[in-house]
């Protein structure tokens, strides 16, 4: 096991991770305007948009919002906790049919194919918890979405 996938695993599979990153939202301005205007992005990019990927999905703030508008959610996470919680927030809020919720890690994505989703989407995880292997993260991640046409005006 890589060391990084170790560390990941042990930190995020903490018991009290899924409400501490639930809540953080409630507790700390940063989050609360970073991930403002991430929703405000994602949103103004779904034209032509069905599936999703969302890797380092956590309790499912970006994975739950995207079901909401219809779209077929991977929702991929290290975390088995983090999953349930997701889980937990997708069946409350009517979604969890439009959600897939898959335990895994980043740095073994070779199961998903090239150009598979529409979109694919993964904040902080490749660069905070996949070191020194961020750089293959990272790609395939961008091989699993195909390349967007720049918007026109």
């Amino acid at each position: 096991m890589e060391k990084s996938t170790e560390i990941s695993s042990r930190f995020w599979n903490l018991p009290q991770k899924p409400i501490e990153e639930f809540n953080r939202e409630s507790n700390f301005i940063d989050d609360i305007i970073q991930k403002a205007h991430i929703e405000k992005n994602i949103l103004s990019n779904l034209d032509g948009i069905k599936t999703v990927f969302d890797g380092g999905a956590g309790y499912g703030r970006f994975s739950i919002l995207l079901a909401k508008q219809g779209m077929q959610v991977t929702h991929f996470d290290i975390s088995k906790p983090m999953i349930k919680k997701a889980m937990e927030i997708a069946e409350k809020e009517g979604v969890s049919k439009n959600i897939t919720f898959m335990n895994g890690n980043l740095e073994n994505l070779e199961k998903f194919s090239t150009n598979q989703f529409d979109m694919v989407i993964s904040f902080d995880s490749p660069i905070s918890y996949t070191y020194p292997n961020q750089n293959k993260v990272i790609l395939d991640l961008i091989r699993e979405s195909p390349p967007k046409s720049p918007k026109t005006n």
